[in-house]
């Protein structure tokens, strides 16, 4: 990253400073490309979290804080040893000086060496602070906005973006350490009869209402994803195909157990599901592919109820 971009991070905290303004990730972005006089959709939109546009915008201040630290400890550094060499011929001389009015002179010009030093050491420190308060947010922000790009937004649940890095990864795990794997596809019944029935704001309602029964029955390492519309897919690690038809079965005593309560009455919800295992060799796209089948089979088979992937 070019110096420019180094003199623009330094000038932008100023600014901000003389503004009045938090040194956030977001009032920082906004006057850096300002004062560089650039359209920040060059790198993508403030706020565009679908597409990934304030995670670029974050990375891309933080790489012009960083390279300012390092020109600014860099210029110190220079500058330090420029000062030091100058003060020190200066103690030299007045060391070897003999007239009171020189003395007095070398001894004023010492001083004023030192204070400058000082003052140099003084300024860079307060400069070296607000950019490490700056990277901090900025550090804040974007494990946020990385999160937000993960999750579905109505519900908290991991996404299907989320759900690929995911897949992968735990399909990588379970083969290199010769670890079962099971994924439970589920599907709420008559999902639309809610909508139409209560009102979409409903329907919202229940896909929150799930989600949060489905955590209390999942453990830690177990992932939840929100696959689409009134559909999600939990990923057990470390489970066999019994042990997964356990945990559906749980989920849906669970909710018959803790029905949906609304201002226009009580909804009670179930839901099909399938269940597969990780096969030896297999894909993590195949292995959600068998566990979406076996859940229309269950859909075929009257709803309600659990079937496992062969």
């Amino acid at each position: 990253m070019s110096a420019n971009v180094a003199d623009l991070a330094r000038k932008t905290l100023i600014h901000l400073s003389e503004l009045g303004l938090p040194p956030t990730p977001s009032n920082y972005i906004r006057y850096f490309y300002e004062l560089a006089g650039t359209n920040d959709a060059m790198l993508g939109n403030i706020g565009d979290l679908e597409k990934g546009g304030e995670c670029v915008n974050i990375l891309f201040a933080l790489k012009g804080l960083l390279d300012s630290v390092v020109q600014r400890t860099t210029e110190l550094h220079t500058d330090l040893g420029e000062r030091n060499s100058d003060l020190k011929k200066s103690v030299t001389d007045l060391t070897s000086a003999r007239e009171k009015t020189e003395i007095l002179r070398l001894l004023h010009e010492v001083v004023g060496k030192a204070e400058s030093i000082h003052t140099s050491v003084d300024g860079a420190t307060r400069d070296l602070i607000a950019t490490k308060r700056t990277l901090e947010r900025m550090r804040s922000e974007l494990k946020e906005a990385r999160k937000a790009l993960n999750e579905d937004s109505l519900t908290g649940a991991q996404n299907r973006r989320a759900m690929d890095i995911v897949l992968n990864k735990e399909v990588a795990r379970a083969m290199r350490y010769h670890r079962p794997l099971s994924a439970i596809m589920l599907d709420i019944d008559h999902f639309k009869r809610v909508n139409d029935t209560y009102g979409h704001d409903a329907g919202d309602k229940l896909l929150m209402h799930v989600t949060m029964l489905a955590r209390s029955v999942l453990r830690e390492s177990d992932v939840f994803i929100r696959y689409g519309g009134e559909e999600f897919l939990l990923l057990l690690p470390d489970s066999e195909l019994s042990g997964a038809a356990h945990v559906a079965d749980r989920l849906r005593e669970l909710l018959k157990e803790n029905p949906l309560q609304t201002d226009n009455g009580r909804i009670d919800v179930n839901f099909s599901a399938g269940v597969s295992q990780l096969l030896e060799g297999e894909n993590g796209h195949s292995l959600v592919l068998r566990a979406d089948k076996a859940m229309y089979e269950a859909k075929q088979a009257g709803r309600g109820c659990t079937r496992i992937a062969p």
